[in-house]
């Protein structure tokens, strides 16, 4: 059960953190994390053993321990994923993207094909439309509008404001985890206050390590147009969605399918957003199968 946290240095000095978890020759898959989210999003590595799965995660800026970057988009963000590739020799990956990771790893797989085995995609956000955040609960609404209408200057007051009287790291993922009460379903609910939703409490944790500003600015980003030409992606792509999610509607499965006719989907019932942490072996199971 290998887990590894390490980090690199890029030419402009800023830190990019990683954990690299599983058997060092199984099939290389770079889980793209959520927003909120984190490196040490690892549910069971002992699954990564029994189907030799090498598991590889990066803190995207301002996340975690790795430095922010003003210049952070979805495009630039290829750069860093692939320097941590590169770090650790691995010629080709299995993309995992998870919800607001979807961009990050699209753009990956359309601007460095060559570098991109096949992509499995977990409650993907898709290019925003109306009838998407409708279908949304208000608080997600609520965020969407605020990392995408809140004029800059007032950014940084508002976010110095939440650290000083939310705090940081495990306070605001507490904090968080009381507001997303309404938007997870009663399953969901049970498991992130069960023992074996630690996974989930100590991702958030490390996610907030650096306050909130970043958590805010990548809504801002992902909400934007992400400038990726769908068209250059031709990798097998499979999604799964639950049909009780309200943070990413399993309808965004078809608004994917019309992106890339190539992806084939899976719809679980009775599952909401936590999909990936809730059903994380089958998950690691099918990563194993071409499609």
């Amino acid at each position: 059960m290998r887990s590894t946290y390490a980090s690199i240095q890029r030419p402009d000095g800023r830190i990019v953190a990683y954990s690299d978890s599983g058997p060092q020759g199984g099939i290389p898959v770079l889980l793209c994390h959520g927003l909120p989210g984190a490196r040490n999003q690892i549910p069971n590595t002992t699954i990564l053993d029994q189907h030799q799965i090498r598991l590889i995660i990066i803190d995207r800026p301002g996340f975690g321990m790795s430095t922010p970057d003003p210049n952070c988009s979805v495009l630039n963000w290829r750069h860093d994923a692939l320097a941590v590739l590169d770090t650790l020799g691995v010629a080709q990956c299995v993309l995992l993207p998870y919800s607001a990771g979807t961009p990050y790893a699209l753009a990956l797989a359309s601007l460095a094909p060559e570098r991109v085995l096949r992509i499995h995609i977990m409650s993907g956000v898709i290019p925003t439309e109306a009838r998407d955040l409708q279908q949304m609960s208000a608080f997600n609404r609520w965020l969407h509008s605020l990392g995408n209408n809140v004029p800059k200057f007032w950014l940084q007051p508002l976010v110095s404001f939440l650290n000083l009287v939310i705090g940081v790291g495990a306070k605001a993922g507490k904090f968080g985890i009381w507001l997303m009460r309404g938007t997870f379903t009663p399953a969901e609910n049970a498991f992130v206050a069960a023992p074996e939703g630690a996974v989930f409490r100590d991702m958030l944790s490390e996610s907030f390590r650096q306050g909130f500003l970043h958590y805010f600015s990548e809504f801002a980003i992902v909400g934007a147009p992400w400038g990726i030409d769908f068209a250059t992606i031709t990798h097998p792509i499979t999604c799964w969605y639950g049909d009780s999610d309200r943070i990413t509607p399993a309808s965004a499965a078809q608004r994917l399918q019309q992106l890339l006719p190539q992806t084939t989907v899976r719809i679980w019932p009775e599952a909401g957003h936590l999909l990936i942490f809730m059903h994380w072996d089958a998950l690691i199971a099918s990563l194993t199968t071409k499609v």
